[in-house]
């Protein structure tokens, strides 16, 4: 009697694992090295997974500077500045896009965002375009394009600051880049 319950006991067991191993997509975040290219200019981020929904945008590149005043931000693409940015963000549908055969390579998913920008002043021949600090809270989404490369948007709303002159404004947080990805790690 114990070897039919033994041997019941295995096949069971077998069973179960032959379910857990199936062909889904793997639902964790990767760490990224990416190129970009978009609405902050040209630049390199570093997206390393910080828990199993969430990531950070850790950006440095050239954009365009920055001229702020009390209800008015100006960008001038023209006049061109360095950035750094840092950008938590948290998806919250991946196990969903699993669920529905999509893709969830490249960090694929929707997201809530937050987003810390500087912008250092140009130069001193456009004194306008000034140190600026500008902040946002964002819904986003990811989606890969091809082998290498990702669609990355968001909208919302942010608070610039010219950090020189204390001026400052609302503004619609609105942005898109596509990167190319140099590097993939999981976990």
């Amino acid at each position: 009697m114990i070897k039919p319950l033994a041997f019941l006991i295995i096949f069971l067991y077998q069973f179960y694992l032959s379910f857990g191993q199936d062909s889904k997509p793997d639902p964790e975040l990767s760490s990224l090295l990416k190129f970009d290219l978009g609405g902050q200019g040209i630049g390199l981020t570093y997206e390393p997974r910080l828990f199993n929904k969430m990531t950070a945008d850790i950006s440095t590149g050239i954009g365009g500077g920055y001229d702020i005043a009390e209800g008015f931000m100006e960008v001038n693409y023209g006049r061109p500045a360095f950035y750094f940015s840092l950008t938590p963000k948290y998806f919250y549908n991946r196990q969903a896009r699993i669920e529905k055969g999509k893709k969830t390579s490249f960090n694929a998913g929707n997201y809530f965002g937050f987003r810390f920008k500087y912008v250092t002043a140009n130069n001193r021949a456009f004194p306008e375009y000034r140190n600026s600090i500008l902040v946002n809270i964002h819904w986003g989404l990811q989606r890969p394009l091809g082998e290498h490369w990702v669609f990355n948007s968001h909208f919302g709303a942010g608070y610039a600051q010219d950090i020189d002159y204390s001026f400052g404004t609302i503004y619609p947080a609105i942005d898109f880049k596509f990167s190319y990805i140099f590097f993939q790690s999981k976990k």
